[in-house]
């Protein structure tokens, strides 16, 4: 299966929803090799991509590539494998395996990705380092792309502070990009690891790292962002989160600074400001579930309820069914964007309906 499942990931433009394409013909896993270019067809494949294939099974490249991960001592893990995180499997363009250097890191709830944008202000590498560092004080792993900026200042953060951490690749395991983290990237695979998908000798092209960071996403509960630009690499991951449902939290950033566009755009649309440390890492309040119209609801807040537009009594039900909640969870649920929720959420804040629970979440209140 292994070298049939590589051949198919050589392409780098197919994710597991293609093998489960070609299990659906309940043949062997050989059969997606010993039938060739005469199956590939039955599967859509397209013709670059199968010529590519043809080019590669014909020359010997699946040895070569095996033999070429022993000698760097790098293990493929597929997502059939047992040690495959389970977490990766429930995101959308799930990848087919992941090639894997150093001991895989345990993928928990405390996992956190830290991203932003290469060229960061040194407040930006201050503010990452200490999110790295309070992260493996508190016993989180830092997940990041191993880039310039604000990746690398948390991959330090936590690994000068004794944390485990692990960098996703936007290239094959064996290309130190940038050049200058050779070092970092050795200290990462200690006690962490270096992850991608890409197979072994891939450069650092463009369209590589975007597609990636749904791997990031995929491996965590939260998402950092600490300084991004309206177009960057690290706004793609943040929206990702959102629609992946994990947490989004963002560093406030100065209001005259590029750098921070992105970033405090999503504080607008509802992410979660990241104001203090405790607040992110303490322990997650449960709150119990309430009736929205009890019969003990004072006279003044049932005539508040009455002159609810529509929209507006949708989020308080759901508030008050669900108890805490985020504004993304909110739009989600409601089939509104974040923006609309933060808005209704805002002006039912002023009338004293809701309130903020903890870091982003809201409640009815009491």
């Amino acid at each position: 299966m292994l070298r049939s499942i590589l051949l198919l990931n050589r392409c780098a433009h197919y994710d597991v929803r293609m093998w489960e394409h070609f299990e659906e013909m309940r043949l062997p896993p050989e059969a997606f090799i010993d039938e060739g270019v005469s199956l590939w067809e039955k599967l859509k494949i397209t013709e670059y991509n199968i010529a590519a294939m043809a080019k590669a099974l014909s020359s010997g490249w699946i040895d070569r590539e095996l033999d070429a991960c022993e000698r760097l001592g790098v293990r493929i893990v597929t997502f059939h494998d047992a040690d495959f995180p389970p977490a990766l499997l429930k995101i959308r363009a799930a990848p087919m395996l992941l090639y894997v250097k150093g001991p895989m890191p345990q993928i928990c709830v405390k996992t956190i990705a830290v991203v932003g944008t290469r060229r960061c202000s040194s407040y930006a590498i201050k503010t990452a380092k200490e999110i790295g560092a309070r992260a493996a004080a508190q016993g989180w792993n830092v997940i990041s792309g191993g880039a310039k900026g604000v990746d690398g200042a948390s991959h330090c953060g936590s690994l000068d502070a004794g944390g485990v951490t692990a960098a996703v690749l936007g290239t094959g395991i064996d290309t130190v990009y940038p050049p200058e983290h050779r070092e970092l990237f050795e200290r990462i695979q200690e006690k962490g690891a270096l992850l991608t998908e890409y197979c072994i000798g891939s450069k650092g092209e463009r369209w590589r790292f975007p597609r990636r960071n749904r791997i990031i996403v995929g491996l965590v509960s939260r998402v950092v962002l600490v300084e991004a630009p309206y177009k960057s690499g690290a706004m793609i991951t943040a929206n990702l989160a959102a629609e992946e449902g994990r947490e989004v939290w963002v560093v406030p950033g100065r209001i005259d600074d590029e750098r921070c566009g992105g970033s405090n755009r999503l504080i607008f649309d509802g992410a979660t400001p990241l104001i203090d440390f405790d607040s992110f890492f303490g322990t997650e309040q449960r709150y119990a579930e309430r009736t929205l119209f009890d019969d003990d609801t004072p006279g003044q807040d049932r005539k508040n309820l009455q002159s609810l537009s529509g929209d507006e009594k949708k989020i308080l039900s759901l508030l008050s069914i669900h108890g805490g909640n985020t504004i993304d969870n909110l739009a989600g649920e409601a089939k509104m964007s974040a923006a609309e929720v933060f808005k209704i959420i805002s002006v039912m804040s002023l009338r004293g309906l809701v309130a903020m629970i903890g870091p982003g979440r809201y409640s009815v209140c009491d």
